[in-house]
């Protein structure tokens, strides 16, 4: 085998897909398996759905999940060597010109309906004499063009994950290569792309399999070489129907933003159809993965995704491996976002590395750390009930005359201090921390108590329960 390349070739026609990233993550590791190159191409052809900021969201999501590639190409760049090749098949007799006005191919698509089969061109320009084409451009009559396919013959390709497959190309059929716009169309210009970069293998979605007959057949009529093609399995949500939006965020954006590393994600989808040599092994870094990798390891049946795995996934990799200034680098923007002051980068630093474990996403950690920055709060009126007794009124004032005696610094030292307070007040250690919780956060759960007394600056430790304690007493 050569130099392998392979390609990811994106539509900028939307946000890229958790099925359409898992197909880069699969070429790209591949590619650096073997040493070879991966290439990404922007197929945005179709000038009416392809936008620009969809071709620089996507761009930015595949540097997002850590994928570099070699090349970059774009298709709207490359017309007139489409435009070039399209004439050699009309020199060669391998397309000609189609005349047929839409309404035409619509009556011939109504017609199949009726009789319940799959649609396929008559091919009723295919035999025009040159005279009658000749006459037809005169006349100005618009016209796309056809690729001329042999009847009733069988293409056969050997899948790298799906195997062997036959289809005969009475299945389809004629299929323009250039609309009459002029604008060449997927099946033309992807054989056209895949040739001229090297392209040795192919991987992609298996809904392109009714598409590789097609291809090849394009690829032979131009005298291409023909190159290996995968094709992975669809990803299923839950309820093993075709993942959508209606299992929840499908985009590799939706993620982003909801503060998931991208280490976790890339990780994750990798053992979405791909079963890795080491069973019962989960977390692998990219390094490992690439050297893992390969094509006969892919499942051929679908992979389901499963949030809450992901999810779970994501929160290992914040608790144990993210290194703690990039958990901070990456926390930032979402603090601010929340309205957070994090000015002190130090201060940031050590709240994240004493509750990295209590979140498993950044947009959860915002709320989950709010007490830590959020000075003013509401208690609820059944919370002023608690902590208007005796015991609770006695467990923060000893409480505040304590902290100035002992200036605690660690939550040791904090969970110390309360054993004090304990045996001086007799009391029972929910005593201590439920009146300290409120009185702190305004809740009655979150992040240890310990924890917060223990990084919250004293000013403000003294400013919340003075501000309890001036209502109370």
């Amino acid at each position: 085998m050569g130099k392998v390349r392979t390609r990811f070739a994106p539509s900028p026609t939307g946000w890229l897909h958790l099925g359409n990233a898992r197909t880069a993550i699969f070429s790209y590791l591949f590619a650096r398996h073997h040493g070879g190159d991966f290439i990404l191409r922007i197929e945005d052809t179709d000038k009416e759905r392809s936008k620009k900021e969809y071709e620089e969201s996507l761009i930015e999501d595949l540097a997002w999940l850590g994928i570099e590639w070699d090349e970059f190409y774009r298709q709207s760049e490359r017309f007139d060597l489409y435009s070039e090749y399209a004439q050699k098949l009309l020199k060669s007799g391998h397309a000609y010109p189609c005349f047929c006005t839409p309404e035409e191919i619509e009556k011939e698509r109504e017609e199949a309906r009726k009789k319940g089969v799959p649609y396929r061109y008559s091919g009723r320009c295919r035999h025009l004499s040159p005279d009658e084409v000749e006459k037809l451009k005169k006349e100005g009559k618009p016209f796309a063009i056809r690729f001329k396919v042999p009847q009733n013959r069988t293409v056969v390709f050997e899948d790298l994950v799906k195997g062997h497959i036959a289809i005969n190309t009475d299945d389809f059929g004629d299929f323009v290569i250039v609309r009459s716009d002029g604008s060449p169309t997927y099946n033309f210009v992807v054989v056209v792309d895949d040739a001229l970069m090297g392209i040795t293998h192919v991987i992609r979605g298996e809904d392109h399999i009714p598409n590789t007959p097609k291809q090849i057949l394009v690829y032979e009529a131009l005298g291409f070489e023909v190159p290996k093609f995968a094709h992975l399995p669809v990803i299923l949500g839950e309820d093993r129907s075709k993942l959508s939006k209606r299992h929840g965020a499908v985009s590799v954006r939706a993620y982003r933003e909801e503060g998931y590393m991208p280490e976790a994600l890339f990780n994750y989808l990798c053992l979405l159809g791909w079963s890795p040599p080491e069973e019962g092994r989960e977390i692998f870094s990219k390094e490992e993965l690439i050297k893992l990798f390969e094509l006969k390891d892919v499942n051929d049946s679908p992979a389901v995704f499963n949030k809450e795995k992901l999810r779970w996934m994501n929160s290992v990799y914040i608790r144990e491996i993210i290194p703690l200034d990039t958990l901070l680098e990456r926390a930032i923007p979402f603090l601010e976002r929340a309205g957070y002051d994090v000015s002190d980068k130090e201060y940031v630093k050590k709240v994240l590395e004493h509750t990295r474990d209590s979140f498993d996403t950044l947009s959860e950690m915002t709320e989950r750390l709010r007490p830590f920055f959020v000075d003013e709060f509401e208690i609820e009126p059944e919370l002023w009930a608690f902590l208007d007794d005796e015991k609770a009124i006695e467990v923060l004032e000893l409480f505040l005359k304590k902290i100035d005696e002992k200036k605690p610094s660690t939550p040791e030292e904090v969970k110390k201090l309360a054993k004090e307070i304990q045996k001086t007040l007799r009391v029972k250690p929910p005593k201590i921390w439920k009146p300290l919780r409120i009185a702190l956060t305004g809740e009655t759960e979150g992040v240890g108590i310990d924890i917060l007394i223990a990084l919250l600056p004293e000013e403000k430790i003294r400013k919340r329960i003075k501000r309890v304690l001036e209502k109370l007493v």
